[in-house]
């Protein structure tokens, strides 16, 4: 079979090697799906000359807050920043420690570091790669203050376990929707599941704005909402004594500098942009879905691992998780042929430099480890043809042999 044949509708010749028959992504055809859309919201902010703390931001705070089922958001620069930000608002103090899985992407330890915390990791269950709650309590200490709940992958964490867990603890939840915005649980959206959550939308997220795109904070207090609002705002707040010398200097309103705190701010572009999108983001996590499942119908019977949703979730794919033997040998043929396959959270979080003060081993957390020498992750999303899909499995397919497995190759 020619490529043309395999492709379909993608009109690409037989005789072309292209270095990327199916990427990673394709915002510039999300832009143009939604072109009619964005480029009038667009031209409005422009012309406004209103750049930051605009009607557009606040109005994104209220409509992702309200989508998610939570009372405020608090929208920042980046998902870094509102992990940080967040911990400084909960004044978690200096040493306190933060629960998280292993198999994270360093943002989340960086940016609990950043907050004044210790990232704590702990290992992970093997299907669904979230958290595994048990191995969470086994990680809780006198100085832990918060667990950080990451829904992997865009699948749903057991929020039920981790929820019964802190709470025979005493400690908060922080949920991280960063890459499960519209996934649920039992029919609720992700978001609303800890006393705190955090989400981002760079561009390599499900819904995400143009370029590292900013991030939100979400809660239910106001009185965190206040704080995080002020220290993401240079660490300004209102004059606290009226009958200071200092008081002369102000006009009535006028705020001060109440500590130190950061420049950080969604610009009103990505606001704007990130209100059309979000419009959008329930139908794009059922069409992730549906590719999702011809990845699946696929892939089932061949010499490897796929997706398993735990009961009452939905996902909302941020990849096509499979893991296979020889991961590299294989992840190199994907990408000789044109799919831009991709790894994630390598070397692990607690194998990482950044880490090595902790002393943490290889062997310490052995399931996040062996999945990440297995883990391939395929492109998925909307805008994913029916014919590219096919040309992922059959290149996959090639590299495994085309051959089924005698036994349950990989463990589940």
């Amino acid at each position: 079979m020619d490529t043309r044949e395999q492709l379909g509708d993608l009109r690409i010749p037989a005789d072309s090697k292209p270095s990327a028959i199916v990427p990673w992504s394709n915002n510039a055809l999300q832009y143009r799906r939604l072109k009619e859309e964005l480029d009038p919201e667009i031209e409005r902010v422009l012309s406004s000359g209103k750049y930051a703390l605009s009607e557009d931001v606040f109005a994104f705070e209220e409509e992702f807050a309200a989508y998610c089922g939570v009372r405020y958001g608090v929208a920042v620069h980046s998902g870094t920043d509102a992990i940080a930000v967040l911990l400084r608002a909960l004044d978690l103090g200096e040493g306190s420690e933060v629960v998280l899985p292993a198999n994270s992407c360093s943002s989340e330890p960086n940016a609990v570091m950043l907050g004044g915390a210790t990232p704590v990791p702990a290992d992970i269950m093997e299907r669904s790669y979230n958290l595994d709650p048990e191995q969470v309590e086994a990680r809780i200490g006198p100085k832990t203050r918060l667990i950080h709940a990451v829904h992997a992958y865009g699948q749903p964490c057991d929020m039920v376990s981790i929820n019964r867990v802190a709470a025979e603890h005493g400690l908060p939840v922080l949920e991280d929707i960063a890459l499960a915005p519209g996934a649920r649980i039992e029919g609720r959206r992700v978001g609303a599941f800890g006393e705190h959550a955090i989400a981002s939308f760079g561009q390599g997220k499900i819904l995400n704005a143009v370029g590292n795109g900013g991030g939100i904070i979400l809660t239910n207090s106001e009185t965190v909402a206040d704080r995080a609002r002020s220290i993401a705002n240079y660490g300004g707040g209102s004059n606290p004594d009226p009958e200071h010398p200092r008081a002369a200097y102000l006009p009535p309103g006028r705020r001060v500098w109440m500590e130190p705190g950061l420049n950080s701010f969604l610009d009103a572009i990505q606001a704007a942009i990130l209100r059309v999108k979000l419009r959008h983001l329930d139908r794009w996590v059922e069409e992730r879905a549906e590719r999702a499942q011809r990845y699946h119908t696929q892939l089932m019977e061949l010499d490897l691992v796929t997706p398993v949703l735990t009961s009452g979730v939905t996902s909302a794919y941020r990849g096509y998780i499979v893991r296979v033997r020889e991961r590299d040998r294989v992840l190199a043929h994907l990408r000789t042929n044109g799919v831009e396959a991709a790894t994630m959270y390598l070397p692990p979080v607690h194998l990482q430099p950044a880490m090595a003060r902790f002393g943490y081993r290889e062997g310490d957390f052995p399931i996040t480890e062996r999945v990440a020498k297995e883990l391939i992750v395929l492109p998925i999303y909307p805008e994913l043809t029916a014919g590219q899909i096919d040309y992922v499995a059959q290149t996959l397919r090639d590299a495994l042999g085309d051959h089924l497995p005698e036994e349950c190759a990989l463990d589940p």
